[in-house]
């Protein structure tokens, strides 16, 4: 049985998208110091890893847009930002999620305040 060529991106855009992001950011920026820079290919990685390799040009750009989509969610929550020349960086409240005991909320928070 072969899987559907749609279903990666079918799971993909129904999953919510704060925990989406939250446990994208953990498994991005876990390991990472304090302003250093992170490579954006590091968050698509993370997604496939997760959903696979989206298979032709409409599954591509959904892919892409929830992916920028999680990325001005980070920076929304001040969790990290993208730099001029294309990485994200990972900012104070980031560090301070990354140690977080429930990082679904602790996002939530920070979206809050």
């Amino acid at each position: 049985m072969t899987e559907s060529p749609t279903a990666g991106v079918e799971a993909l855009l129904g999953e919510e998208i704060l925990p989406l992001a939250a446990s994208t950011f953990v498994g991005t920026f876990t390991g990472v110091g304090l302003g250093r820079e992170r490579a954006r290919n590091v968050v698509d990685k993370e997604i496939h890893h997760r959903f696979g390799k989206p298979r032709g040009g409409d599954a591509h750009y959904a892919y892409k847009a929830v992916i920028l989509q999680i990325v001005l969610i980070w920076e929304q929550a001040r969790i990290a930002a993208r730099t001029a020349s294309g990485p994200l960086v990972l900012l104070p409240d980031g560090a301070r999620l990354l140690n977080a005991t429930d990082a679904v909320d602790e996002l939530r928070a920070l979206l809050r305040a």
